[in-house]
């Protein structure tokens, strides 16, 4: 698989920093103006790596699940306590910011 599981790294905050750091080498920008835009992708596993950024899978909803069909966080079935998230593309962006009505 082309994604990398978050939960076993010790130090995932190092892993997404470096992450920033190949990106801001490629194209040659300050890392600090640097933030992430995230994707959830569909249920289908990516084969290959992206161009820019990182897969990340292995995440978990508590009290939430995510509904595939409306691309969005949706209240959790009975009885579930912990789903599994998508993977998440987690590209980095100059300057990114929410849409207005948008949460992260």
């Amino acid at each position: 698989s082309a994604s990398f599981p978050l939960p076993v790294f010790f130090f995932p905050q190092g892993f997404m920093t470096g992450t920033l750091q190949t990106f801001a080498r490629k194209y040659r920008v300050a890392i600090d103006t640097l933030q992430f835009e995230f994707t959830a992708l569909d249920a289908e596993l990516p084969t290959q790596g992206p161009e820019d950024g990182v897969y990340v899978s292995g995440l978990f909803m508590e009290g939430a699940r995510w509904d595939f069909d409306a691309r969005q966080i949706t209240e959790s079935r009975l009885g579930e306590m912990y789903v599994p998230m998508p993977v998440v593309h987690f590209k980095p962006a100059v300057g990114h910011a929410l849409p207005d009505g948008w949460y992260a």
